[in-house]
Order: C-alpha cells, then structure tokens, then sequence
C-alpha cells in the first residue's frame, strides 16, 4: 500500500517541485494541492494508518511553529517534515524539537530529499511490518434466501462499531442488488466498481472517500449502482479489496450472495469466520446441508464455520439438537424472532438498535457482537496472497465453473 503524503502551506514553487518528484515515487501518493494546516487537521482527525506530513514553514515559522505546537502528539500515525529556505542552525533545531523527523532545505538538494525520503519509506515500512495487526475476514453467508444475512451484517457490525469500538467496513458482494446501504439508509456516490479503479493507488485518504459513512462509525463499499456492471469486478479484484479493508479497519464484514461464484468464493476461502446464518426450517435445514458438502468438496476450511439461528424460536418439529447433529456444526449463537422491530428498522433504514435499543433482539446483537470479538481474538489473521495461489484456487473453482 502506498503511503499518502499531505502537504501543508502555501502553493509554492518548492512544494510543486517536490510534489512532481513524490508523484515518480511508486511508494507514495501526494495529493495534487498543499493543504492549510486547518484543512490537514481535520483530514488527519479521519486517518489512521501512516501519513507523511510535509510542512513549509514560509515566510514566518515563528507562526507556523506556533500553530503546529503539539501536532506530532496529536497524531501519532504522522512521520513530519519540515522545509524552509532558511537553514539556520536554531530552525533546524527548532524543527527537530517540534517533532519533525527530517528538515528539508531550500533550494532543494535532490539527492539528500531522496536519501532522506528512502529513511522514511524503510522505516515506516518496519513499523508497519511490526506492529500492524490486520483486520478480521468475516463473511456472512446463506445456503437460502431470505433468511435474514444482510440483517445480520448490518446489525452486527453496528454493534461491533459502537458497543465493542472496532473500526468496521461492510462489503456489498450481493452485486446485482445489493441492500446494504437501504438498511443503513445510506446515499453511496462511490461504489466498489469506483473502488476497483484505484486498487493501483490504494492509500487511507481514498479509503476515506471511497465508503459511505453510517453515523454509527460502520464504513460501507456499496454494490454497482447499474446491476449489468457486477460482471466488471473479477476474483482477483475481490481478493486485493480485501487486503486493502483488512489493514485499515479491524473487522471487514461481507455480505455475500446465496449461490456459489468465483467472488464468494474468494470472500469464504479468505474469511477467518464464516456466521452461516439459518431459521429453524426443514428446507433450510437440507440447504444448509448441501452448502456444507460443497464447503468440503471445494476444500473450504468447514473449521471457520460458525451457525447462528435467526428468528429462532423452539418448536417440537425440529430441535437445535437435530440441526446441530444434521450439520455437524454446534451452533454459535441463536437470535430471537421479533419481525416487528426488524422490520420496523428495516422499513426505517436504521439498525435495530437505534429503532428498538431496548428490545430483546438489539441485546443479542451486542452479544453477538462481543462473542465474536472474543472468538476471534484466538484467530491468527495472516492470510495467503491470492497471487500465491492462484493455480490452487483456479483448480478448485473448476466445479463451481463447471457448473454453470
């Protein structure tokens, strides 16, 4: 992932030089025009991986020094330059002591900037490499239609946001009509087909403006606003969405779609969890039955399952002991039947928890919530590159192809 710069002053003829000569840099991505300190706070206060901050101090550093007093504590995920045509002992000092790690001088001594720039490169990438944990994988998943998958991720990764404070983005892999952004009444102008056009590029500042906001804090990359558009997206594009979600947010929820695709099963293949959600039916029951075989025969990790009944209410005709026996698979969690409030959020395009927040069912989604956080804090997230092993995953897709 490249990593995004952020210059800050005014449209000077040494920040146009030395934007041109990052732009040649396949590691960072600069931004076309310098920012107002005001501007570059408000941005940063919405960026949470490494950023690369370059400042020119202008014709007055007193007053720049004074307004950045504090910057580099305040965000601790900025690597800060400075850069001014005065190259006096006491501001370089100045500069160090305000935090920046690197002082550029003006005119600009281009193999110094490089070298300089290298350092910075080398070493955020080892802070990343070290410290950076990805995010969880969790694909929501049904053999059936109808049974309530985008409720579930909708409904979970609110709470997971706002009860367990997890950054959270959501997938629409429902391409051809996706409800994603209906549940959560959302207006997405940018959808994964615009996200897709700038894998190339992927920083967190267009991470920032490619997913739609939910006040909840929940991010969604939302289904092609044309349906006939959803064959442009390829495996291979699903696979590289997902690295670049899971190293900017802590979970990344997919809704998937009913059927077997190469997409869904990219997203299965790569999830660390799977919630295969159910109601308590005789046809869901054999439905279920049959995507587990497949799970098996296409040599997804069954492991990674978890079941959760939905709308589940205790009748004589079928236990969750039998479901639990027919499956092979003890369940994960049961969620209550209340269609009045599920509908009610739905028709509303709110969460249940902000349509009915005291109802039996908005607190089993918290639940839910934080027993998935702690089912999965005993997963390792070090996934495979889907380039890796593209032939292994070609030749398991053959029965998925074959089919259609």
């Amino acid at each position: 992932m490249k990593i995004p710069v952020v210059l800050i002053g005014e449209d000077s003829i040494a920040l146009a030089s030395l934007r041109q000569q990052l732009e040649r840099d396949a590691s960072f991505f600069v931004n076309r025009k310098p920012y107002s300190l005001d501007e570059a706070t408000e941005l940063l206060q919405r960026t949470s991986g490494p950023v690369v901050v370059v400042v020119d101090l202008g014709r007055d550093p007193d007053k720049m020094f004074q307004a950045l007093e504090g910057f580099t504590q305040q965000f601790s995920n900025v690597s800060l330059i400075m850069t001014t045509a005065d190259s006096s002992s006491p501001i370089i000092l100045r500069a160090l002591r305000s935090g920046a790690t690197e002082f550029f001088s003006q005119p600009f001594n281009w193999p110094e900037v490089l070298q300089s720039l290298e350092r910075l490169r080398n070493r955020i990438h080892l802070h990343t490499a070290t410290h950076r944990q990805l995010g969880h994988l969790v694909t929501v998943f049904s053999s059936k239609g109808g049974v309530g998958t985008s409720t579930v991720t909708t409904n979970v990764s609110v709470a997971l946001a706002t009860a367990q404070q997890k950054t959270v983005s959501l997938v629409d892999l429902v391409l051809q009509f996706g409800s994603l952004t209906s549940f959560l009444n959302l207006d997405a102008s940018y959808t994964i087909l615009d996200f897709v056009k700038s894998l190339q590029r992927v920083d967190p500042l267009v991470i920032e403006g490619s997913l739609a906001k939910h006040g909840s804090g929940v991010r969604v990359l939302a289904e092609p606003t044309n349906a006939e558009e959803s064959g442009k997206i390829t495996a291979s594009d699903i696979d590289q969405i997902f690295d670049s979600l899971t190293q900017a947010f802590d979970y990344v929820l997919v809704d998937a779609p009913k059927a077997f695709d190469e997409l869904s099963f990219v997203a299965l293949d790569k999830s660390d969890l799977i919630l295969f959600v159910m109601e308590m039916s005789i046809p869901a029951l054999r439905s279920a039955h049959k995507a587990l075989d497949s799970f098996e025969r296409l040599r997804i990790d069954t492991k990674k399952v978890r079941l959760v009944l939905n709308r589940y209410e205790k009748t004589k005709l079928l236990s969750q002991e039998s479901v639990e026996r027919t499956l092979a698979v003890p369940t994960f969690f049961s969620l209550p039947n209340d269609y009045p409030t599920a509908i009610t959020a739905i028709n509303q395009g709110v969460p249940i928890q902000e349509a009915n927040p005291s109802s039996k069912l908005a607190k089993n989604y918290r639940i839910l919530a934080e027993t998935l956080v702690r089912e999965l804090s005993y997963v390792p997230t070090q996934r495979p590159e889907f380039d890796n092993k593209k032939k292994s995953l070609l030749s398991r897709l053959l029965p998925i192809r074959s089919a259609r």
